[in-house]
């Protein structure tokens, strides 16, 4: 079996999506699979073709008109277009990116599986409105994938509610290294800790976690983990609000130092406005740790799933309520959870089963 997984950007940029695929594209190699990552190098910087970790990646450079929506000068989409049939199946990751569309497009004989990541707002105005013509880019792959992949019901239903598409869904949440995060040794730490990791955008409302700081005892910290168009704002609110000594943003960290933040902390914050699955609630929980979530989106999905997800109004509750809430978060008693099935493994196993159904 011959698989072409088609992508904006691979390793070693990094991304929830970039992720997503590394972890599946490794573990497919183990079990004999052939695989292919066909993705674009934003900032040219890397070799057009390469092998990691058994996977051959193969890169075309283009143009750049932002992460959500860069496209390339043809190299991607000519080279599909004349080897896609070549592929026994190829899976697109990520609507709103036009290597999804090239794709599409030069389906052949070969099956086309979709993992969309569907978010139903853009990451700024610009974005927003680009989310317009995005449309009718999306009703092309919804209509031509001969399978859908969905993180949540509340992905799902955001794609049935925008587009004409049915019976080809199939739900397959994302995974977590959960080996690796339970093994992980935490920091010496004093006193509370409350840790974000994320990218950092507006709509991830990190700056509300920042504005509740001030209503919380000064034994309370916040470690935020991540990067994006959002840090100078941050740092900002952080000077304006006089708490350089309790809030703390760390950029480009190791995995492995990521997973000892989680051991570390005492509460794991998620008050994001728009998310399809909560990839970091899980990590969280895999940790052992108590997570405060927006009452939105999948994020309200998780927290219907585990007592240790407490779900919050974050976006309508005052600094001082906020506050509160993270109080009782941090009172709720950790727990160390089955997450099997959430195991990168595991969903692994899934995904190759959904190729193994649709080359039968």
């Amino acid at each position: 079996m011959r698989i072409a997984q088609v992508v904006h950007s691979y390793y070693p940029y990094f991304g929830g999506i970039e992720t997503v695929v590394k972890e599946i594209s490794e573990r497919l190699v183990q079990k004999g699979v052939n695989v292919e990552v066909l993705c674009e190098d934003p900032l040219r910087k890397y070799p057009s073709v390469e092998v990691i970790n058994g996977v051959r990646v193969r890169r075309f450079k283009n143009g750049l008109l932002g992460w959500d929506f860069a496209f390339s000068k043809n190299t991607l989409r000519k080279f599909l277009k004349e080897n896609s049939g070549k592929y026994d199946l190829v899976h697109a990751h990520g609507y709103g990116a036009f290597p999804v569309l090239y794709a599409a497009w030069a389906k052949q004989r070969n099956k086309l599986v979709f993992s969309a990541y569907f978010p139903e707002r853009g990451r700024t105005w610009f974005t927003s409105l680009l989310h317009i013509p995005c449309r009718l880019i999306g009703k092309v792959i919804f209509e031509r994938a001969d399978r859908i992949i969905c993180v949540s019901e509340t992905e799902k239903a955001a794609i049935r509610r925008h587009f004409s598409v049915s019976g080809k869904f199939t739900l397959t949440p994302l995974g977590v290294n959960i080996e690796e995060i339970t093994k992980a040794k935490p920091f010496p730490f004093d006193g509370k800790l409350l840790l974000y990791v994320g990218r950092l955008e507006k709509y991830k409302n990190i700056h509300l976690a920042i504005n509740a700081m001030p209503y919380l005892p000064a034994e309370y910290k916040l470690v935020v983990i991540g990067n994006g168009p959002y840090k100078g704002k941050l740092l900002q609110l952080i000077s304006k609000l006089k708490l350089t000594d309790r809030v703390q943003i760390l950029s480009g960290l190791p995995n492995e130092e990521v997973y000892r933040w989680y051991k570390t902390c005492n509460l794991v914050l998620n008050l994001s406005s728009s998310e399809a699955f909560g990839l970091t609630v899980l990590e969280g929980l895999a940790a052992g740790k108590p997570v405060v979530v927006n009452k939105k989106t999948a994020l309200a999905e998780v927290a219907t799933k585990f007592d240790q997800v407490y779900p919050v109004n974050a976006t309508t509750l005052s600094p001082s309520h906020l506050a509160e809430a993270i109080i009782q978060g941090c009172g709720i008693i950790p727990l160390m959870l089955d997450l099997k099935e959430y195991s990168w493994e595991s969903i692994t196993k899934k995904v190759l089963l959904i190729y193994q159904e649709l080359m039968t």
